[in-house]
């Protein structure tokens, strides 16, 4: 995932650089639990991979409140493979996967100049809000 995600137009909206390799072990070691340290949030983190191979070009993830609040949504497919659906996809299945655990809203925050992100939005079903949250609009769904 280092290369995948070692482009620095992927951080063009939402700020930040490429991880390091170290980085991304602490990421993935403490996304590996599935919970919060508190208990407040279940984890849900997702490699989007193709096939065949499964090469690594993304991820998708979703933290959801065990209070039953909305699930917070995102996605990032690394630059060579954009444009060709994987987002879209990768998140419909994430939000399959959010239906079955009994999740029935979603939420994701959205650049107002990342139209890509604005058009997968659309795609699932989620809508604009009049919510900004640093900088970025919360895009609201429900689930069936």
């Amino acid at each position: 995932m280092v290369s995948v995600l070692a482009d620095p137009a992927l951080y063009e909206f939402t700020g930040g650089e490429p991880p390091t390799e170290e980085q991304l072990t602490r990421r993935y070691t403490a996304q590996s639990q599935g919970h919060s340290p508190d208990g407040t949030e279940q984890w849900i983190n997702m490699i989007v991979v193709l096939h065949p191979g499964a090469q690594p070009i993304g991820f998708v993830q979703a933290t959801v409140p065990t209070d039953g609040g909305p699930a917070e949504i995102a996605w990032v497919i690394g630059a060579p493979w954009q444009g060709q659906g994987h987002a879209a996809e990768a998140a419909r299945q994430l939000l399959a996967h959010l239906a079955e655990r009994g999740v029935t809203e979603v939420l994701a925050h959205i650049h107002p100049d990342h139209t890509a992100s604005q058009r997968i939005a659309t795609h699932l079903g989620l809508h604009p809000t009049s919510e900004v949250v640093d900088g970025e609009i919360a895009w609201r769904g429900t689930l069936p």
